[in-house]
């Protein structure tokens, strides 16, 4: 199968998941950690990471069950790698522009210091794509050796490494030193055990794509209960104190993610034709997923000096839908220029295949 052949679906999953991580940031933004109900509702938006996870195993499994082409590190080192390089960069300049201007820190010394820090450890949003590439060789493994094995237990084990493995960071102490409290805080991100589950089964989904739909199909209904009641839990447990962390990187939040990317990739099965502004997302979003967060620190500046926007449901709704737009027209753009797409990324494919490749194609 050629990367250019679509799954419907998947424009629905891969629209909703990025849709979910700009509403989170879009939220925070405005409310901070000082209300209640956004924080439990950025709590439960935060599947949408790890749901890339998924998208990205599943579509490249769906496409190569058996080897991959011999460009498929070409393409993803031009239009994966380099745009996180380039954007590594760009927000290490603007955050030393800032504490140099706002702060009056030493300008040279706040770039490089976030420049190696965000392109040697992934300390910027774009940690994802470090996560990405270290599923494109586990893909090779599984292709190679673990296809082998029942899928039931490789999908068992993987789950008990990942339990095991946030258990760590969720419930023991933080350390009392700077580099293990990072690890602790957001380095251990950064490692493929953390989202080994998903990828498994989005490996076993993809490879035997027919018996996955069957499967889905005949279980719906348990799969809406158990949605419903996965998203309790975290609810629960964050409003108890017992978690406290919002974060998709929580041991509950392991299966009330599965759980709604089952019940969205249900909806969206039923769904005939795709919405074309649901496509459209879903083809932006390495874009999105890049540029949101530099347009919203722009314009949350406008925003808290004007006090119908400021911490208000309006001005939510504005960074919002201002982030995406301004993003999605950025990315064309770019993309309008000559070798634009090594700094953003190559426009993910629409209804109709063709020959680009991005993130959001086969991945995000």
């Amino acid at each position: 199968m050629s990367e250019a052949k679509t799954i419907q679906e998947v424009f629905f999953l891969r629209c909703m998941a990025c849709l979910s991580i700009v509403l989170l940031h879009a939220i925070d933004r405005i409310y901070g950690h000082v209300n209640t109900v956004p924080e439990l509702i950025t709590l439960l938006l935060t599947f949408g990471t790890p749901a890339f996870v998924f998208i990205s195993e599943f579509v490249i499994s769906r496409s190569y069950p058996i080897h991959t082409p011999r460009k498929f590190w070409e393409k993803r080192l031009k239009y994966i790698l380099l745009p996180y390089v380039f954007f590594g960069i760009f927000y290490a300049l603007s955050k030393a522009i800032e504490d140099w201007l706002f702060q009056q820190a030493s300008f040279f010394q706040t770039f490089f210091t976030l420049v190696w820090r965000h392109l040697l450890i992934g300390d910027f949003q774009g940690y994802f794509i470090l996560i990405i590439f270290q599923f494109y060789l586990l893909h090779m493994l599984f292709q190679r050796y673990i296809h082998r094995f029942d899928p039931k237990w490789v999908i068992a084990i993987s789950l008990i490494v990942n339990i095991l493995y946030l258990g760590i960071f969720n419930f023991t102490e933080i350390p009392n030193t700077p580099v293990l409290q990072y690890i602790w805080l957001q380095g251990h991100w950064l490692l493929f055990l953390g989202w080994i589950f998903y990828f498994s089964v989005a490996y076993y989904c993809g490879r035997n794509y027919q018996r996955f739909i069957q499967w889905l199909v005949k279980r719906q209904f348990w799969i809406y209960l158990f949605t419903l009641i996965y998203s309790l839990i975290p609810l629960v447990l964050t409003y108890k104190d017992i978690l406290v962390v919002h974060s998709s990187k929580r041991i509950d939040m392991i299966f009330f993610t599965l759980s709604m990317i089952l019940t969205l990739y249900l909806l969206a099965h039923k769904i005939k034709n795709i919405p074309y502004s649901i496509v459209r997302i879903s083809k932006y979003s390495f874009g999105i997923y890049l540029l949101h967060p530099f347009f919203m620190g722009v314009m949350i500046i406008g925003i808290s000096k004007i006090p119908l926007l400021n911490h208000s449901m309006l001005g939510m709704i504005f960074l919002f839908i201002g982030s995406i737009g301004l993003s999605i027209i950025t990315t064309y753009l770019l993309n309008k220029v000559p070798g634009g797409a090594f700094f953003i990324g190559k426009i993910g494919i629409g209804s109709r295949p063709d020959k680009s490749v991005s993130l959001t194609q086969v991945n995000v």
